[in-house]
Formats: C-alpha cells, structure tokens, sequence
C-alpha cells in the first residue's frame, strides 16, 4: 500500500524561482538529506525527460544501518511555476513526487507531495521509514526556504 506526505511551505521568493531551483534534481542535495546526487541535465526538465537520483535513508537512526538507492525518473509534469511532477522507479520500490507553486504575500507557497511504495527489505522497515522519510521531508522544506531566501534575485 502506498503512503503520501505533503508538505506545505512559505517561501519568500517569487514561484519562477522556486520553481526553477527545485525542477534541477542535480541541486536537490544542496537541501534534501536523503539525496546524494542526481544525473545534470543540460537544459530544464520537460515532461518526458528521465534522470536518475542516488538517496541514502537511515531508517533506524542513531544505528548507524543506512541504505543507498539509485531512483530512475521521469518527468510526468512541467507547467512553469505552476507544478512539476517525476515518477520515480527503483530496485525495491517507486515513488511520485507532485511539486505545486501558488504566488503568496510571502512569495511562493511551495507544496511537495511524496507518495512512495516499498518492497523488500524496504517494505519491511515501513515503520520506521515513513516516520524517518516525514521528518526529513519537513527538514528538507526548512532548508530548502533558508537556501532559496538566502539568494539574491539572480536564479
């Protein structure tokens, strides 16, 4: 059965700029703790376009058990500053990660919705995943705001 997480977040800076930070999965291990890196498109991802993502989740922290996937993706929505959407596959689970932008006195609400299925050893440690992959999802928004409103206008 698959689980969904949605986060919801103010991020002072206009929705073209969040948009184009967060549609660059090469960037998302500058603020996401699970992501170790992502394959560098030379241009904006477009619906239809693939990349591939290693994480790292620690599902029993403070043991220091930890486990590296590579995700496969691609690209199912990009509607500029509006929403972006991947599908990703991996050897023991999927995931759909929904990005929505809304123009806010703030700036941006910025909305991430994860929704993920498991299998395996990953299925067995549902537990204790879920509770780890929602507190890094809201870890991971706090950063994200901090980085976005520490840049200049520039992006």
């Amino acid at each position: 059965m698959a689980a969904k997480l949605t986060n919801t977040i103010e991020i002072g800076r206009p929705p073209e700029m969040v948009y184009r930070y967060v549609t660059q999965p090469w960037l998302w291990h500058q603020w996401h703790p699970n992501s170790k890196g992502a394959s560098r498109s030379p241009e904006a991802l477009r619906a239809g376009d693939a990349f591939e993502e290693d994480i790292e989740l620690q599902p029993l922290r403070p043991a220091p058990f930890r486990m590296r996937r590579r995700m496969n993706y691609t690209v199912k929505v990009a509607e500029p500053f509006r929403a972006w959407e991947a599908v990703g596959r991996g050897k023991d689970g999927w995931l759909d990660l929904r990005y929505e932008f809304q123009n806010s006195r703030e700036g941006t609400r910025f909305t991430r919705t994860l929704t993920f299925e498991t299998r395996g050893l990953s299925a067995l440690l549902m537990p204790f995943l879920r509770h780890r992959v929602a507190a890094e999802s809201a870890v991971a928004l706090d950063n994200l705001k901090r980085r976005l409103e520490s840049m200049g206008d520039e992006r």
